[in-house]
């Protein structure tokens, strides 16, 4: 795919957007688990390492690589998002760690196709070691930790409180650390887990949710110490024909 042209730009008062074609996207079946997401085309894969590399000059000369990939709203595509750019990632040699932080809607154990359990749940009530929540997955160099089993909303509550301080131990161990948070605007948006991250990633989906509803979220997440690296526009379609767009 030709490279697109909407890069992200730094700006205080300006979301950064990208498009992640809606051919990346994996279809969601009505039940069951979604197996193993499917290795990334090429034109998929390079995109995602035109988006890696954006987001790396964005962190500029931080060592660390703890990001939280977020949305303004739900149902905006962030777990399907996530996981293709850890794949790339790791196909690129990277050691990377996949968290599930979102008590609402748990999905990353489906979309890779591990247990459930254990998981920050199990960890954070003590019941599992932090070793022993690390699943591996079938791309080399990637490996996640679900959610866990959560029962209620105060198990929410203790795993949303927990998330920062235990992002923290994982500091040195990972090449990049990436985590699925619930929308900014939900009471499970860690507040620990956005002020100790190198960096939030917004995923918008193209189309559904307006630029004012984007900056309320990025401003909110600015106010509690996070720093705003950019915006994927996610299921964005491009009716001009390629062969024009590579001209524009």
């Amino acid at each position: 795919m030709s490279k697109i042209r909407d890069a992200m730009r730094k700006s205080e008062n300006e979301y950064l957007p990208t498009g992640v074609p809606s051919q990346a996207r994996p279809e969601r079946p009505a039940e069951g688990p979604l197996g193993l997401v499917p290795s990334l085309s090429p034109e998929i894969l390079a995109y995602y390492e035109s988006v890696g590399k954006q987001i790396e000059v964005a962190l500029g000369s931080t060592t660390s690589r703890a990001l939280l990939f977020t949305a303004a709203v739900g149902e905006e595509g962030v777990s399907t998002v996530i996981s293709q750019y850890a794949e790339m990632l790791s196909r690129r040699g990277e050691r990377v760690l996949l968290v599930d932080g979102n008590p609402r809607h748990p999905s990353l154990h489906r979309i890779f196709n591990v247990q459930d359990s254990p998981g920050l749940a199990e960890f954070v009530g003590g019941t599992a070691s932090r070793e022993a929540v690390v699943h591996a997955t079938g791309f080399a160099n990637l490996s996640l930790i679900p959610l866990g089993r959560c029962s209620d909303r105060s198990q929410a509550e203790r795993i949303t409180d927990a998330l920062g301080e235990f992002l923290q131990g994982l500091s040195g161990l990972y090449d990049y650390v990436l985590v699925d948070m619930d929308f900014a605007g939900s009471a499970f948006l860690s507040r620990g887990a956005v002020a100790c991250a190198d960096g939030v990633v917004f995923v918008i989906r193209a189309g559904k949710t307006n630029r004012q509803v984007v900056g309320r979220s990025c401003d909110m997440v600015r106010r509690i110490g996070g720093q705003i690296l950019g915006v994927v526009l996610n299921r964005r379609s491009f009716p001009i024909p390629e062969f024009i767009y590579r001209r524009l």
